[in-house]
């Protein structure tokens, strides 16, 4: 789900004795240029080759995460779950071991131990994606709270930049805007806490530029109570701004797609408006998923619990860590996958 073999040089915590920007980390430069020649599997055989001890410590820090990753990409999780024990034994400071021992823990549903180490580390000592995972693991086991303070560091970002142009808050290592919106957003739904979302939203609306702030209104409010209809006349002007054939268009299609579903008086209506979106070459393939859960929250609101089953066992084959908060608030089924939540918690995908 998230790629551990990402350059990290300027991820790397400081310390005593570890080298200075400028001096380069023979691992991490081992480690991208396996990736660069599609050669990943052979990375644990490399790092075994390495004189370990005549790495400095940020070489030695960097081995031991990579040496824990192999085994968690691997599936090896009791293998992966002991070197990162190891590597944190070694660097207690070193963020990014924290945030991959607090993953393993989790994921061996060492629920408590997992968080209390997410709660040691955050961006920027860890990248954008370690956040979002955070933020993730927070929502699949409802600690909303939690979830909220892991994003927290970015509001600081986009307030101090007033920019929420996406390739320039990319570039400097952000979430886009929306993304961390959305994230917020969700955890607003589930907890019944809307008081921050709004103030945000007003703010950025007020203090920031380069953003559609109309738009965003609208999310607000079509998220907020629960009407998806909302925001069809936005996303069909949108559609029509596009020029045909130049961009893929099935996300905004399936997203008007899915609230008109939700919208749809009959089961029927329903599952015609969800099928009309043929989906493109270029367009992402869960959008596919969103389809089958669409239609799954279909069959539940018209009471067709066997056609429900159906589905839902066919999306969670699929997508067995659910979608992602931000996704399923954006294609409005946040509130009805929350009923699947469960399903993940027993089985700890």
């Amino acid at each position: 789900m998230w790629n551990p073999f990402r350059k990290k040089d300027q991820q790397r915590q400081k310390g005593p004795r570890r080298q200075s920007p400028q001096q380069s980390n023979r691992v991490d430069e081992l480690a991208n240029a396996i990736q660069r020649e599609g050669r990943i599997g052979e990375i644990e055989g490399e790092l075994k080759k390495l004189n370990f001890p005549s790495l400095s410590l940020a070489e030695q820090e960097s081995w031991w995460h990579l040496y824990g990753i192999v085994a968690f990409q691997e599936g090896r999780h009791a293998e992966a779950l002991s070197r990162f024990k190891e590597g944190y034994k070694r660097f207690p400071k070193s963020a990014l071991i924290r945030f991959s021992l607090g993953q393993q823990y989790i994921r061996s549903h060492d629920i408590e131990n997992g968080f209390a180490l997410f709660e040691e580390c955050g961006f920027p000592e860890i990248p954008r994606e370690y956040a979002l995972a955070q933020a993730r693991y927070a929502y699949l086991w409802n600690r909303y709270d939690e979830g909220r303070q892991f994003i927290s560091p970015f509001l600081k970002a986009y307030k101090k930049l007033k920019i929420l142009d996406d390739l320039y808050l990319y570039v400097r290592g952000l979430l886009l805007f929306g993304e961390w919106w959305s994230y917020l957003a969700a955890f607003s739904v589930l907890s019944g806490q809307w008081e921050e979302l709004e103030d945000v939203t007003q703010y950025v609306i007020k203090k920031c530029h380069d953003y559609d702030f109309d738009t965003l209104q609208v999310e607000l409010a079509a998220h907020r109570d629960d009407k998806p209809e909302l925001l069809i006349p936005p996303l069909e002007k949108r559609l029509a701004g596009i020029p045909a054939g130049r961009f893929p268009t099935g996300s905004i299609r399936m997203n008007i797609a899915v609230a008109k579903a939700r919208a749809a008086s009959t089961l029927g209506a329903a599952e015609e408006a969800l099928d009309s979106v043929e989906l493109a070459e270029h367009d992402f393939p869960w959008l596919k998923d969103i389809c089958t859960l669409a239609k799954s929250q279909a069959a539940h609101r018209f009471n067709q619990p066997a056609l429900e089953h159906e589905h839902v066992a066919a999306f969670l084959v699929r997508q067995p860590m659910l979608f992602e908060p931000n996704i399923a608030l954006d294609f409005h089924l946040l509130r009805y996958q929350e009923q699947l939540k469960p399903l993940y918690q027993r089985n700890k995908s």
